[in-house]
């Protein structure tokens, strides 16, 4: 297809087409080939959603299908614009199985139980895939849908859950249990070494059983699952930092207050004392403690207006006064401290040699695929801004967004491979040697081949200019036509 044959009217059509179709049909079509021809592992899959902000207003009918762009979230931190939410399961290296989009104000929660829905038809066997994702999916409904399809679950306990304290205590309390999980270098040469240690607490979780006939809230029941409490070094050092800018902050909020009480004068040490023990209280900092004491002091009243008489002296009474110390709360800042760089992966599976610790840990790390898949979206995806008018093309426009993304991720993902087999590399940022170049790397290096035309008495004559080894290299990694670029009627095209 010629540029100029690619006009509006035809992107309109083509999205009507695809919407009808039914984008989710098509897309579960494409994943069973995929697997078939690429041999893809669908043994763990990531689950993330995103916002999409747009501008202008979409006031649409609510008989017309397809999702609407209404005011919700802001993940884009943009709560002055209208939005849908992207929801997007991929496996491991990244390539997308599944992706929605859906109103603007759908709860996360209830995308991912849509996703698990229609995960049960793409998925042969459920019982060998783990299902990794954040704090959003970890409730009694979501788990419950996972486990009695199968899947196993490895998510992120958020702090708000009540026992979350308790599981940190308890593995702090057996400190021969925990073991190590990673030891990676620091981001620069001057920061310190990055380790992650770990200790594996049973956990039972109430699960919410989904009703067989769909009719129902289903039924409570226990499971078994394991705590998994991370001990994070970097986290520590990010959380110790946080917390004495806290404290600092707070001393520097109370010298105000504290300064304005040491000015008053209170008439008896039983009225001082009592305004004491009211600052105290109604200034609480973790980490700190305010200490307070009633001084006596002797003040000079004021004098009568006019000449003082001959012999007269001045008038004094006493008053009490407070003061208010600031000082450490040593005891607490290091319990606080144990705690910190704290968090816990909450997984379905049972800790053992075939599966320990390391790998829930390495699973739960690979949850960044899916957010390296937005950034994608958000960036490089996205061409121009595109007046869709209806929601049926705007979601048939994501469908093709989430095609377009599996096919960026799967050259990249054959490109590394073939590099892996075959032992070669290929140069990377600044010339350095890689085994693990990107798409966006790759795709830079052919446009530095231009097509020339020079005339000749013969007629034009085209050929091709700065064509390397290296075009060849990639060409026969991909599995692509080594003439592809060298045959200039396949560049030109038809007509």
């Amino acid at each position: 297809m010629q540029p100029a044959q690619f006009t509006d009217d035809r992107l309109a059509l083509a999205l009507d087409a695809l919407f009808a179709a039914g984008t989710e049909t098509l897309y579960s079509q494409i994943v069973v080939e995929l697997v078939r021809a690429f041999h893809v592992s669908l043994d763990r899959l990531h689950f993330d959603t995103t916002s999409l902000s747009t501008y202008g207003a979409h006031a649409v009918p609510d008989a017309l299908p397809g999702p609407r762009a209404v005011p919700g979230y802001s993940k884009d931190h943009r709560p002055d614009l209208l939005q849908w939410v992207f929801g997007m399961t991929v496996q491991h290296e990244g390539l997308p199985i599944l992706s929605t989009l859906q109103d603007g104000n759908t709860a996360d929660s209830l995308v991912h139980r849509a996703h698990l829905d229609l995960l049960q038809a793409r998925v042969l066997d459920p019982t060998t895939t783990t299902f990794v994702f954040d704090s959003k999916g970890c409730n009694a409904e979501s788990l419950g849908l996972l486990r009695a399809v199968g899947f196993h679950a490895t998510t992120l306990m958020p702090h708000t859950f009540a026992d979350h304290a308790t599981l940190v205590s308890q593995a702090l309390a057996t400190p021969a249990d925990w073991c190590e999980l990673a030891r990676r270098p620091g981001e620069t040469q001057d920061d310190p070494e990055r380790l992650w240690r770990g200790c594996a607490v049973p956990h039972p979780m109430t699960l919410r059983w989904p009703d067989p006939d769909g009719d129902g809230e289903g039924s409570l029941c226990q499971e078994k699952f394991t705590a998994l409490v991370v001990h994070s070094s970097e986290l520590q050092r990010t959380h110790a930092h946080a917390a004495a800018e806290r404290r600092v902050r707070a001393r520097t909020r109370l010298r105000a207050p504290i300064a304005s009480l040491a000015a008053t004068a209170f008439a008896c040490a039983d009225d001082a004392a009592a305004a004491a023990d009211r600052f105290v209280r109604a200034h609480p900092v973790e980490g700190l403690i305010l200490r307070s004491t009633t001084t006596p002091a002797t003040v000079t009243a004021p004098r009568r207006r006019g000449r003082p008489r001959a012999g007269e002296l001045p008038v004094t009474t006493v008053v009490h006064r407070v003061v208010v110390t600031v000082e450490d709360d040593v005891a607490v800042q290091q319990a606080q401290h144990a705690r910190d760089g704290m968090f816990i992966l909450l997984t379905s599976r049972r800790l053992n040699g075939a599966y320990p610790a390391t790998k829930v840990f390495e699973e739960y790390q690979g949850q960044q695929v899916v957010e390296a898949g937005f950034r994608w979206l958000k960036g490089p995806g996205q061409v121009a801004p595109i007046f869709l008018q209806t929601p049926a093309r705007i979601d048939a426009l994501s469908f093709l967004f989430t095609v377009t993304l599996l096919l960026y991720r799967l050259v990249q993902r054959e490109m590394r491979q073939a590099l892996d087999r075959t032992g070669q590399t290929i140069p990377g940022p600044n010339r350095v040697p890689t085994r693990r170049p990107t798409t966006q790397a790759l795709m830079r290096r052919f446009t530095e081949i231009y097509l020339v035309t020079v005339p000749t008495p013969t007629g034009p004559r085209t050929s091709l200019a700065g064509w390397l080894p290296l075009h060849a290299q990639i060409l026969h990694a991909l599995d692509l036509p080594p003439d592809l670029y060298l045959d200039a009627a396949k560049i030109r095209g038809g007509p």
